[in-house]
């Protein structure tokens, strides 16, 4: 059998299609459960009530994977094998070929401002508090290790010693802004809120910052320090929002 030449590793719309990706006939997402950045696709897919297959990489391996260059979840393939790569990009494409009701990358300087923040900042931010310390990140990884297809070898070694690496990840973001983690993350979510205009970014439906930023924030829901996202005023009334307008509670 000819092999299938692997799709260049970059962000957007690839060139080439790959049909076979397709699973039952659906737009497929190759995911983490717990990744926040499939978290932004999945609301989206969920605001509009788009029925979708999802494909659980293994973490450790990446094997359902190793047919693209681009090794990072999520990979979105639409039904005619079109492949999207990059959370950002997904959302530009599917809302592009659903409703097309927010602006595209580089249309609205506002929507790029917080989308970009989405992993810039925000996502950087939850890191540093979720693997505060050893305890968190081993709480963290517990969880992780759970919900994500892991296989039983790979869920103990991940587990106890992805929570020391991730310690020191969180080390490593920390050093990014001048603030400690926890005060860092609550100045964070009060700048955030400046860009919410009305119930969402959008205003009165959300845009793509809407779909980006929950999608950051609902992967650290469970874990070390939600309780900052949960009593901040604005952010928990936009979250609850939009987590009821997703359906991705």
């Amino acid at each position: 059998m000819e092999e299938i030449p692997a799709v260049q590793s970059t962000s957007g719309v690839q060139e080439g299609l790959v049909p076979e990706r397709v699973v039952n006939g659906l737009p497929t997402m190759y995911c983490f459960e717990t990744c926040p950045f499939c978290f932004k696709v999945k609301a989206l897919l969920g605001s509009r009530g788009i029925e979708y297959s999802k494909v659980e990489v293994d973490p450790t391996f990446k094997t359902e994977l190793k047919w693209s260059e681009w090794g990072k979840v999520p990979v979105f393939i639409d039904v005619d094998g079109t492949q999207v790569n990059d959370s950002n990009y997904i959302l530009h494409y599917i809302d592009s070929n659903d409703s097309n009701s927010f602006p595209r990358k580089g249309m609205d300087p506002e929507q790029d401002r917080w989308m970009d923040f989405s992993n810039d900042v925000l996502g950087k931010s939850i890191v540093a508090v979720i693997y505060t310390s050893y305890r968190t990140s081993l709480q963290a990884l517990d969880y992780v290790t759970k919900v994500d297809n892991f296989s039983f070898g790979s869920r103990l070694i991940n587990k106890w010693l992805g929570a020391v690496i991730m310690r020191m990840v969180g080390k490593s973001r920390a050093k990014m802004f001048d603030l400690p983690p926890y005060e860092n993350l609550r100045y964070q979510l009060d700048v955030m809120s400046k860009g919410i205009d009305g119930d969402f970014f959008g205003g009165r439906e959300p845009n793509g910052a809407d779909y980006a930023n929950f999608g950051i924030l609902r992967s650290m829901q469970g874990l070390n320090g939600f309780e900052i996202v949960e009593n901040h005023q604005v952010v928990s009334e936009w979250y609850s929002r939009i987590r009821d307008h997703s359906g991705v509670y």
